[in-house]
Formats: structure tokens, sequence, C-alpha cells
């Protein structure tokens, strides 16, 4: 029999249920940038008008991961998440290198999106509220500023302002949605993007790798186990969540996205100017409104997934200081917020410090953040594959009757085949994903490797010199 999951022994508190829980990811994975920003760019660089389809693949792959990655959450109650399950699979070395590797990849994602953030604030003052011009690095301080003092505090509050951003967001797709639909796009509804002889039209790889990236941050459900009211309940049924929504919210956007273009000229179109094309059917389905909604919640939607990508980092910094692996200072626990309010001021204060050299340098801000979110996507790729290893080695020696057939075997297999094609396509098409040089793209994959590699040594080390925190490490 699996042995119960306890709560936590670390002393973080919260509050949060299945649906605060599922706004905390869907808030990483920014909905509504996705639709603005990356829907368009996969019908260009992927399989064209099939990528509705990358989108339900790419679902369907994760979905047969979680099978045994909630089920180990049921086994397991470390809050750790990848950096606990891989240790506990695999071993030490590769557990320590994993969550070096996946703290490092978060980090990039979360500190490179404040580039992001003051350009597209920048973007909305300018454009929408009468020429206001502020420098982008002003914008992106303020922004700082209010995710600093909101990750400081309690979860329950971070899930709350989450929720109402989320929900904003998600409520003008649903609208540009139904638009589309009700108004039957640009020549009447058309399931051609749905027909089997156009899935492998382009680059289906390089559309499915997209599609994984879209569905980012769902460890999230893991991450929080001891600031949740019910882990053993609420984590499989947020995981679940944030896959079924994303499908049908991803599909049926891109599928009626393309049908707004026109089917015949969608590719065309997008590849013209993708974000144009995006803000071109808002304006022409929704009306003006819908468009100004759209640009404002961009900005909302961006500083949810800084304060998201800020709960997360956090989090992993206060784990492997638990584990003594970072200063243990920074596992400090605030007294009355029951936040790790000294980890999260070491990862505002990290985040500011890497933005710096940009604003020094005077770097174009959008290729910083091409580059932080190509690493962060790929090294997370890179932790799902690993944890999909992992899983079913220690379920199968400490999963009791949850260790069937189906969540040890079945699923982690046909999990794996998509992400090891998803890794090998990454590492290939890197520049793509960096939106940077080819020598850029080797040295980016050579310093990924490194952290792994650093991650690696460090228990090496710790296991001749250090045993009482070599035993320690994966939150054991």
């Amino acid at each position: 029999m699996p042995r119960e999951a306890r709560p936590g022994e670390d002393g973080l508190r919260g509050n949060l249920s299945a649906v605060h829980l599922f706004f905390s990811v869907m808030a990483w994975n920014a909905p509504l940038v996705i639709v603005v920003g990356v829907i368009p760019v996969m019908l260009t660089v992927g399989n064209g008008i099939a990528i509705p389809v990358a989108f339900v693949a790419a679902g369907l792959i994760l979905g047969a991961f979680a099978v045994g990655f909630t089920r180990m959450a049921r086994v397991l109650p470390n809050p750790g998440a990848f950096y606990a399950y891989i240790t506990a699979g695999l071993g030490r070395e590769i557990g320590l290198g994993s969550g070096v590797l996946a703290l490092f990849g978060y980090f990039c994602g979360y500190a490179g999106t404040f580039a992001f953030g003051g350009v597209v604030l920048n973007s909305l003052l300018e454009n929408t509220f009468g020429g206001i011009d502020v420098p982008w690095w002003a914008l992106a301080f303020l922004v700082w500023g209010a995710v600093a003092a909101l990750g400081y505090c309690r979860i329950d509050l971070s899930a709350k302002v989450l929720a109402v951003f989320l929900v904003a967001e998600v409520a003008v797709i649903v609208a540009y949605d139904v638009a589309v639909f009700a108004q039957g796009g640009a020549a009447g509804l058309s399931a051609a993007p749905l027909d089997p002889s156009r899935w492998f039209d382009g680059s289906f790889g390089i559309a499915l790798l997209y599609g994984l990236g879209m569905y980012g941050g769902f460890e999230v459900t893991a991450l929080y186990r001891d600031e949740v009211r019910d882990p053993i309940r609420t984590v499989p049924r947020a995981t679940y969540a944030v896959l079924i929504f994303g499908m049908l919210l991803y599909g049926a956007t891109a599928w009626l996205f393309i049908n707004a273009l026109g089917i015949d000229e969608a590719v065309a179109t997008a590849s013209a100017d993708p974000t144009a094309a995006v803000e071109g059917t808002m304006q022409q389905f929704g009306g003006k409104l819908l468009l100004d909604l759209s640009t404002a919640l961009v900005t909302t939607s961006t500083v949810a997934v800084l304060l998201a990508g800020h709960n997360i980092v956090s989090r992993y910094v206060f784990n492997l200081s638990a584990d003594r692996i970072l200063p243990s200072r920074l596992s400090g626990v605030h007294a009355r917020q029951g936040s790790p309010h000294v980890a999260s001021v070491a990862t505002s204060v990290a985040a500011l410090l890497a933005n710096v050299p940009v604003i020094v340098l005077n770097l174009e801000p959008m290729r910083f953040y091409a580059a932080m979110l190509g690493i962060a996507s790929f090294v997370l790729i890179v932790a799902i594959l690993l944890t999909d290893i992992a899983v079913p080695l220690y379920m199968r020696r400490h999963g009791g009757e949850l260790a069937t057939f189906w969540a040890t075997v079945a699923c982690p297999f046909v999990a794996a085949v998509g992400l090891v094609t998803c890794v090998v396509l990454a590492a290939d098409n890197f520049e793509i994903l960096i939106g940077g040089s080819a020598s850029l793209a080797t040295v980016l994959l050579l310093l990924i490797g490194s952290f792994f590699l650093a991650g690696v040594c460090m228990a090496a080390i710790f296991r001749r010199t250090r045993p009482e925190i070599y035993a320690k490490i994966g939150r054991q």
C-alpha cells in the first residue's frame, strides 16, 4: 500500500483550493499572450492551418505523463515536485542536477518576462493613452515592485490576484471566439484544419514543440502541495483541469483564428505580420472595444505571468535551501504570512540584477526576452522527460496498488515518445526558440548543460564530504 501524504513539515502555510491552484498554473501560461503572440507564429513556422491538432497532441502527451505524475503525488508527500520526483526515481545526483536546472529554467522565464512587460506597457501607454513615452525599463521596475510585494505575502493573496487577471483575459478570448464563430469567419467555418491529410504540412514537430511549451508550469500543482487544502485531491484535479482547459481553449481559438483569416490566406497573412493578423481579426469581428481590451489585458496577463513565476522560483529556492543545497537562511518562513519570505526577497533581487546588464548595455529587450523564454521552454521539457522516466521507476517500487500497468508502463511510454521527439527537435531548432543565431544557440545550450552538471557534481561532493546534506537531497 502506498503511504499517505502528510502535511508539510517545512512551515509553509496556505489554503489553496483546486480552483486557486488552477488559476496559478494558467496564469503562468498567459493564455492571452499565447493567442496574440504564439498562435500566429505557430501558424507560420509550424504545420500551417493544422496547428489546432498540435495543441491537442501536446495536451494528450502531457495527459499521459500526468497519469503517473499525479499518482506519485499521492505516494510521495514531498513538495519539491520535479526536483523531488526525479531524485526519488533516478537518484540524488541526477535529482539535484535536475533541481538546479529547473530552477535555472523557471528563473529565466520569470526574469526575462520583465523586459516583455516593460515593452508591452510602454506600447499600451503610447498607443492607447495619448502617446505617453516612458522607458521600458522604468515601467518594468514598477511591475517588479508590485510583483515583489505580492510575492512576499501569503500565497492565497497571489492566487486571488491571479484569478482576477485570468478570468479577465479568458473572457476576452472567449468573446473573440464567440464573435468569429457567430459570424462564420471570413468565408464560412471550415473543418479543413482538422483534416488528417493536413496534419503534417510544414513542420508538425515545431508546432508540437510550441504546443508543449504552452502547457508549462503544471508542476506547480505539486510544488504547492503544502499550501493547499487537500493535496491528495487538489493536485490531480488542478493538473487535469489545466490540461483539458488548455486543449479546449488553445485548440478552439487556433481553429477560429485560422477561419477568421480565411483557410487559403491564413498562413500568408500571419507570415506577413503575426501580431497584426490577430489584432486585425479582433477588430474585424469584435470591434475596437475588444481590441482595446485585448491590448490592455496583455499587460495584466504579463503581470500575472511574473507573479506566478516569482512564486514558482521562490519555492524552488526555498526547497533547495531547506535541503541545505542553498544557504539555509533562504528557507525562512514568515511567522504571520506563512510564506517563504526570505527566498521571495532573494528571488526579486536576482531578477532585478539579471535585467541590469540589459539596461546598462542598451540591449534589445525583446531579444533578451526571446532568449530567456527559449531557455525556459527547453529546460522544462527536459525536466518533464526526466520526471516521466523517474515516476514509473519509483512507483513500481513504492506505489503499491497505484502502480498499475496503465500508470507505470503504458502512459509513461506514450509520453516519453512525444517528449523525446520534442527534446531532439528543441535542441536541433534552438535558434528558432531563442530568436537568435546558431552560435548563440550553441552557447546557451552549453550553459544549460553546465547547470545540470553543476548540480550533479554538487551531489557527488556532498556524498563524500557532507553525507547529512546528501541524504536530504530531493526533500527526502
